[in-house]
Formats: C-alpha cells, structure tokens, sequence
C-alpha cells in the first residue's frame, strides 16, 4: 500500500529528468505568470503550479520544498530564488490554488464524476491483472496524475484502493466457485475433511494432493499414480475459464498451496471452492509433470542398469573372445597361404586344430560380439520384465497420450498395448504393427517369438520415454509435456499482431528479403575479419588431415603490474570489517527492502519488527545454517516458530524477486557501477550443488557430484557483477536448454541485448532463436581442434577463408519455414510458449524437425558471425572472456556465504531449492551493493592520499570483496542508529 511517510511528499530531489518533466515551463504558464505583479507572487505560483503536477496534490508546507525545485523555476523566470521566502499570505496562496484547479482543469478526488472513472479503472486493472496490492496503489498514483485529478488524503486513498481490491476480490471468487457442478463443488469441500486416521502426516485430502513427489522410487510413483487419481475425479477440462486470467488462477493456487487446511476451512464456502478449484486446476498440471519425471527418471535406470550389466559381463568375457578370436585368426591366415592347396585346406585345418575347438571358438564368437542388429541389453531388459511391467496398468488407466507429428510408432505400439492389455500380446499383433517398429527389436522378436509379450511391452515403455523427452508425443493437463507448438500464437491472432511484433522484433515478413539480408551481413562479416586476419593473433590456419582448419588458441594472461597490486591491497586495508547481520541491516537501512516481503494473502501484517525477522530468515537460507543459530528465544522477532512462520508465508519467489529488482535498481544508480558496466551485457553460467537427499530434480554427475547427485543453480549475472536472474536445472542437463527461458523471464528491470556463456550453453538452435529476438549471443569459443565456418554464397571469394568456409547453409530451408520461423519469435516475444519446453521439442534429442531444422540453418548465420568475429577481434574475444570471469568470481563468493552443511543443499523440492538459492543471490547482491557503496568512500579517501583513482584503475577492482566479512558465528540483529538517514560507517584505519 502507500507510504504514509512519502505519499504526497518530495523523496529527496527530483532528477534532472523529473524537473525537466514536471517543473518546466510553458508558453501558457508564462502567459499566466506575467500577468502577477509580484516577483514573489509569480514565483509562489509557478512552485505550486510544478509541484502539484509532480505529487498530484497541493502543498501544504514550503519548508520542505527542495530548494533544487525552486532554484530551477526561479531560473526559467530570471528571478531570485530568495523571493519565494516572501509567498506567504495564506489568501493568495488559496487564490492561486482555485486559479490551478480552474485554468489546468484539475478535478477533486471525491467528485462522483472521477470517484466512478477510478473505481472502474481500478477494478478492471484488479480483475485482469496479476498486480499486487502495492502495484495497483503506484498504477492508481500515476493515473491520478495523468487525469489531473487532485489526491486526497492518504488514508483515503488507501480505503479506496482496498474496497476495489476487495470488490474484485469478491468478483473472482463468485466467478470461480460456480465453475464446478455441484456433484464437483461437494467432492471439492470434502477435500477439507479431515479423515479418520492421518496418512503421512496428512491430516486432510487436500494434504495429500498437497504431498510433491520426493523421488523416483516405485513407492513414490505409485502415489504419484494416486495423487493424479484424486485430481482427475474433477474434470478440469470441461471447467470454463476463458473469462479469467491465468495469472489470477496461479495465484490463488499458490495461496491455497501454502496456507493451511483449518484455515481455509474457516473461509465462506464461495472462497473456500474458489480457492479449490484454482488449486486442483492449476496443481494437476503439477502432479503430472512430477509424476512423468519420476516415471522417466525410475526407466532410464532401468534402462541404464542393463547396459551396464551387459557391458561388466562383456569385460568379464574378454579373455574368452580373445582366445576364440585368436584361434579363428590362425585358420583364416591358413585360408590365405597360398603355398596351402585347396584340396589339402580342410585336412590340414583339422590337423592342427580339432573341431570341438572350432566350434567352441566359433560359439563364443558369436555369443559375445553383438549384431548390429540386435537391441542392447535386450537380454538383461528381459530379465527385469517384471520391474518394467509394474506401471503399465497404471500408465493404460491415468495417463491420456496424445501424438504429435513424430510420434506415430509410438502412438501404434501404445494403441495395440492398451486394446490388449492385460491379455498377452501374440506374435500376428506384432506383425500387424511390424512397420512401427525399430528394425533391432523387429529382428530380435523374430529370433525369440516366444517373448513377443515381454519384448512388446518393453519396447512400449523404451518408445514412451523417448518419445517424451523428445516431445514426439505429448499429454494434456501439464506443464512440461503440452506441445509447445499448441501453445505459439493462434494463426488468427498471428494475423492481427504479426506488423506490430515483427516492428519490434525488426524482422522482415518476407522470407526473399530476409535471406538477402543475412546474405549482406554475413558477407560483411568477412570482409571485416579478412581485414583484420593479419593482425590477429587468437587464431592461425593449420594443415590437419591434409585439410585446412582454424586453430583458436586461448588468450593470455594480462599480467597483474605492482602498482595495480598496492592499490588493490589498499583498498582492502580500507574497507572496513563488519559481520554480515550487521551489513544486511545496514542496506535494509538505506533501501528498505524487507518492504517487498508481504504475506501471502497481501494482507499487512500485524507482527511487530518484521523486518528483522524476514533479514534473519535471509540470512539462514544464504548461509545454508538453518534457524536454530540465528533465533533467539527470548527475542520475539527471533523465535524459531516466528521464523519458521515468516519463511513459510512470507519469503517466496515472488516477494524474493520484488526484493532483488529493488536492489538492483539502486545498485545500478551507483555511480562506481557505472565504471565496470551499462548492463548490456551479462552472462550465463551454472553453479553445482550436491543434493545428499534423494530429489525427483536431483541427476549423478560423477565430475561435479562425485558418486552422489545434485542440481545445477544457473544464473545470469550482468556486466556490473549484479546477478539479476536464477533456474534451477535438474544435474547438469545442457545448460542451452535453459539460456532463453531464463532471459526472456526474467523480471529485473534490467535489458541486456548481449549474452555470454561458456561452451555448454552453445547450439545452433540457440543462436537462431536468439537472433530471431535480436540477441547478441556470444558463447566462448574453445577449439583447438578445427572453428567450422558457414556461408550462403559459394562463389563468394574469401580470401584465406576460402578452404574454410566451404559449409553450405541451407537458404531454402528457411525460405519455406520463414512464416512458422516468425510465429515462433512472435510467441517467444510475447511470451506465449515456455522457451525451454519449445526448444527441447525443436531438438529432439539431436533429431530436429524440420522446423527445428529450419532454425538451425537461421542460426548457423548468427554463429558463423559470432566465430569471424572472435577470432578476428581479440578485444571481443577478451571482454566476453572477462564477462565470463565476473560471473565466476561471484560463483566464488556465493560458496563462502553458503558455508553451512559444506556447502550441500539438502532441500527436495524444486520450490525449495529456487527460494534458498534465490535467497542466497539476493544475499550475495547486497554484499556487492555494500562494497560498491564503500568502495565510492574508499577511493575518495585514496585520492586523498595521492593514489591514482582513474576509471582505469577502477575498472580493475570488484564487488566482490568477502576478506572483511565475517560470515560465521556471530549472528546478532540489532540496527545500529548512527547508520539512519544514508550515513555510512567510518572506514577501517589500517
């Protein structure tokens, strides 16, 4: 809600911006001023006039008008600023107030004519937005000001704004609770119930649907399996929702997921079904996600096993190969001794070698070395038949398949496995559906056709899974398993927004236009680098395989000088110490940012000191410590139920990405900031968590988990080292796979138009979707082994590129995917399809579509563009080097604050995992935000001292100091009162 403290007031000085937008005066002011007699009169006036555009009111009391505001206008009117201390006679001050309101047009708040245009204003914004409390206060702010209707008095206004927001409130929860039938509306309500003896510790159903899936063991599946039951006694889709938002939905979803069963229980029944109905709506999708991870995760090891069983038993075996291999070798090379007649071949075969050894020999042969034809494992697939089966009847009964364009062999052995199922299937039904069919099992069931039954139903689960993560096929009420496609703009609505996106996107629709536009910038791109080739030093062309190949080789070390070093060690000597409760009080104290931090019912909260609680919960979570060290029983914002209560209600992804958006923005104000970035740049890149508990989200990466397993946290961290935007990618999963959807949602307020990744996050489909978007995506390129170059002009003559570039892009391709190519940036932009979801299912698992294909071949143009001009321009080269660096460095300071548990993350649920690690990020941000605060104060001391602080030398410092910090054991939340009012602590005296 609004401030009291600020509403109607000046917040320090108005920007230079700010007094050019409202206190600037026009002809037809001057026109009014010039007809006052009075210096002070005129300048009284055009104070009131500038000040009432700029607060939306009238005020009250001059003395607190900066005198910034008054110089300003005094200037525009060539008259003293000190002639405004006269303008002070009350009745000409009113005079001057009615001549605004009457020569302006300015209208009182409580005019019915403006009462009625707000409250329908408001409600349309509060029914058909997902904006907070606090949001639709500043939106009804601003269109107070922008009507010129007259503010009135704070508590007013926030009565206004909450009987609106209760209205649409009401309005939401009537329209929700009449969309199930009544037979519905009663199995709903019954979810409150409590039952009779609790499962699990659940008290309720609703606690039980609430329950997410820990792992992917059978246990879990199976009440996965009749988690997804309960939900589908409701038949979502049939419930009509087009009239309400989806964010709406999501919201009171999120509610009804979080508070407890007794208290909605308490609520009337029209809230009590409404806030049922978005759970169950909105949470089966969920469900279903979980379940189908679980059910792939729990196949692939099975999957996985029995490769590796079949590969330890051929390792067993060797030595009988060889041996075998060995005596087969000696009769072939008596085959080819020419001195050997034919006729006396065979006796002299036999004499050296008897036929018993033959044909073991022979056996063992064919026994071990595997025909191409034949599946893998198959052998040890067959043997954990039983295990395999187990979910069948579940999957034939819970789950609804749907194909897609890739998805018919799946789709025909499914149909024929469910007609059938229980019955065995027999060897004709096979031959029915032989066509769909992988050749190796087709030639497998023919050798075994007594395990046609066993084969089919295995080969069913092999073809499910694949044909999943490859999106060939698809299941509706979910999140991850839609079909993308299903979700890009409608070809109608397409039609309508397709001049207005393309103008953004700055894409031409025709598809001729667009090829000779990558023609020219290719071409061009060459040029530049062909130009600069022999100056270049980061690349050489070499010889390999009697073909020519680019060698890119790894930049150098830039060299730390002395000087560099003693200024650097200065600054630390100058930063003074402090614990880190104590530095999150401090820039709570100059940004308020546990103001962001609402309960989840956006009610204001009744708890005295909650900041210090919501700080201390921070702070646990960051350091990875839990709340036992930092509460304190005696102090009542420090309880461990009170913090238990504050992580649970009132830290959530929403509030912690309100939090880091307001740090942001100030942090980026800064002027030292400035110095290392403009924010057009930032950078991708992952940190590793082991997960010692069993999680549905955590994958085995011997090479970062050891033998357990763990989660990746990938993050984008910007040119001024603030991370603004963090994911959770289950192990270590292709970080490409996650790079667009992380960009595009992202909610900083921060726009980079260039990102930097490591190698990982390289792919041709990514670079295509990026610059469809108009991203520059700029990958590190480490290759010693030969830089593929591509082209559209194969007459073109590029010099010494030539035998380089000899890569053909295929332009048609394109062409005739160019409409779909910019519906899917049209969707991409608007938001309309999960970038992530669309991108596996272009893939395929290294098997595109043709539209996939067709993006490639877009993107190949980007890449060729991007690898010209890396290893051409060393300067380019280094800066997306040093940019990768940065988001390094802070990896680095991230794992000294997550100290705790060493370092492991020991939380199971996704959610879970994205609110500590998102509170760890936020952690880290305001430690960079503290640095950078005293590290202006530093360098104004060490000027001072005779020390050169150019731009140069500042450049070479970081945030990301962590030396004065102490991250242990001192855990104490007191504000200290001589840091009130943006005074900072005194530097250290070392």
């Amino acid at each position: 809600m609004v401030k009291e403290k600020i509403f109607g007031m000046f917040v320090g000085v108005p920007s230079e911006e700010q007094l050019q937008l409202y206190f600037q005066l026009t002809d037809f002011d001057r026109e009014i001023i010039n007809e006052m007699r009075l210096s002070s009169t005129k300048l009284g006036f055009a104070v009131q006039l500038g000040t009432v555009r700029f607060l939306g009111t009238f005020f009250t009391d001059f003395s607190k008008i900066p005198l910034e505001v008054i110089v300003y206008l005094a200037n525009q009117l060539s008259i003293d600023p000190r002639e405004f201390d006269s303008y002070s006679r009350k009745m000409t001050i009113s005079q001057h107030t009615q001549l605004i309101k009457d020569r302006y047009s300015y209208r009182n708040f409580h005019d019915s004519d403006c009462q009625k245009f707000l409250y329908d204003w408001l409600l349309s914004r509060a029914s058909h937005t997902t904006e907070t409390t606090e949001m639709l206060s500043d939106m009804l702010l601003k269109k107070c000001l922008e009507e010129k209707i007259l503010l009135p008095g704070v508590s007013i206004f926030q009565r206004f704004i909450s009987k609106t927001v209760e209205q649409a409130e009401e309005q939401l929860m009537n329209q929700l609770s009449l969309i199930p039938s009544e037979e519905e509306s009663e199995k709903l309500l019954n979810l409150l119930s409590l039952m009779g003896t609790p499962i699990q510790g659940a008290l309720t159903k609703m606690d039980i649907l609430r329950a997410s899936l820990i792992d992917e063991s059978r246990k879990e599946i199976t009440r996965g399996f009749h988690r997804l039951k309960e939900f589908q006694q409701f038949h979502t889709s049939e419930w009509e929702f087009s009239t309400i938002p989806e964010g709406k939905i999501k919201h009171l979803a999120a509610y009804a997921f979080k508070a407890k069963s007794s208290l909605i229980q308490r609520m009337s029944i029209q809230k009590k079904l409404a806030l049922l109905v978005a759970f169950v709506y909105e949470y089966e999708k969920i469900a279903t996600d979980e379940l189908l991870t679980a059910l792939i995760k729990y196949y692939e090891s099975i999957f996985r096993r029995a490769k590796n069983k079949e590969s330890r038993e051929r390792l067993r075996t060797l030595k009988d190969l060889d041996r075998a291999a060995f005596t087969l070798s000696e009769i072939v090379e008596l085959l080819l001794d020419d001195s050997i007649e034919i006729d006396c071949l065979r006796s002299r075969v036999f004499d050296q070698y008897p036929a018993e050894d033959i044909a073991n020999a022979v056996f063992q042969v064919k026994k071990l070395v595997k025909n191409e034809q034949e599946p893998i494992a198959i052998a040890e697939l067959i043997q954990s038949y039983r295990k395999t089966r187990k979910f069948i009847p579940l999957i034939i009964e819970t789950l609804t398949i749907e194909n897609g364009h890739y998805g018919e062999d799946c789709m025909a052995v499914w149909c024929l496995i469910q007609s059938r199922f229980p019955k065995p299937l027999t060897f004709r039904q096979f031959e029915s559906i032989e066509s769909h069919i992988p050749k190796k099992w087709v030639y497998y069931i023919h050798s075994n056709p007594n395990e046609v039954n066993q084969s089919m139903l295995i080969l069913g689960i092999e073809l499910l899974i694949q044909s999943l993560n490859k999106h060939d096929i698809f299941v509706p009420k979910s999140e991850k398993f839609i079909d993308p496609m299903s979700c890009l703009i409608s070809e109608d609505t397409w039609e309508q927004q397709k001049e207005s996106l393309l103008s953004q996107l700055e894409l031409p629709s025709s598809s001729v236009e667009a090829i000779k536009q990558l023609e020219e910038e290719l071409s061009l791109s060459y040029n530049e680098t062909i130009k600069k080739w022999p100056h270049s030093e980061i690349a050489r062309i070499e010889k390999q395989d009697n073909k020519d190949k680019i060698i890119v080789s790894k930049l150098r070390k830039v060299r730390e000088h002395k000087e560099d070093k003693k200024f650097k060690n200065r600054v630390k000597a100058l930063m003074p110490k402090i614990d880190l409760p104590d530095l999150l009080l401090e820039v709570n104290q100059q940004l308020d940012l546990t103001s962001c931090f609402h309960h989840i019912n956006e009610s204001n909260t009744r708890m005295d000191h909650i900041d210090i609680s919501v700080l201390a919960v921070l702070l646990a979570e960051a350091c990875n410590i839990g709340f036992s060290p930092v509460s304190k029983e005696g102090i009542e914002s420090l309880k461990y139920d009170r913090l238990m209560y504050v992580n649970h209600q009132y830290v959530r992804l929403d509030t912690l990405s309100a939090t880091n958006k307001k740090l942001i923005s100030a942090y980026k104000k800064l002027p030292t900031s400035l110095v290392w970035g403009n924010n057009q740049m930032a950078s991708a890149d992952g940190i590793r968590y082991t997960t010692p508990q069993r999680s549905l989200y955590s994958r085995s990466n011997p090479k970062y988990f050891g033998r357990g397993r763990g989660i990746t946290f990938y993050n984008f961290v910007s040119d001024q080292y603030i991370g603004f935007h963090g994911m959770v990618v289950p192990g270590t999963l292709r970080d490409s796979l996650y790079l667009l959807d992380g960009f595009l949602n992202q909610t900083s307020g921060l726009e980079p138009k260039q990102i930097m990744t490591d190698t990982a996050g390289y792919s041709d489909l990514v670079f295509g979707l990026f610059g469809l978007l108009g991203f520059q995506f700029s990958p590190r390129i480490a290759n010693n082994h030969g830089t593929k170059l591509w082209r559209i002009d194969l007459t073109a003559d590029y010099k010494m590129l030539n035998e380089v570039s000899q890569n053909k892009i295929n332009t048609a391709r394109i062409e005739k995917n160019w409409s779909e190519i910019l519906r899917v940036a049209g969707s991409l932009k608007s938001g309309k399809v999960n970038a992530t979801e669309l991108t596996k299912a272009l893939q395929r698992n290294g098997q595109p579509t043709e539209l996939g294909k067709a993006i490639i071949e877009y993107g190949k143009v980007y890449k060729t563009k991007h690898q010209l001009r890396y290893i051409s321009d060393e300067i380019y080269a280094r800066q997306i080097l040093e940019q990768l660096n940065k988001g390094e460095a802070r990896h680095t300071l991230c794992r000294h604050i997550f100290y705790g548990k060493k370092g492991k993350l020991y939380q199971t649920y996704i959610n879970g995992m994205e609110e500590q690690l998102t509170a760890l990020s936020i952690v880290t941000n305001a430690i960079i935000y503290w640095n950078t605060l005293y590290l202006e104060r530093v360098i104004d001391q060490m000027r001072a001292e005779g020390f050169d602080c150019s731009e140069e030398k500042i450049n070479k410092l970081s945030p990301l100091l962590f030396e004065h910090i102490n991250f242990v054991g001192k855990y104490s939340f007191r504000y200290d009162p001589s840091l009130k009012n943006g005074h900072l602590r005194p530097l250290s005296s070392q």
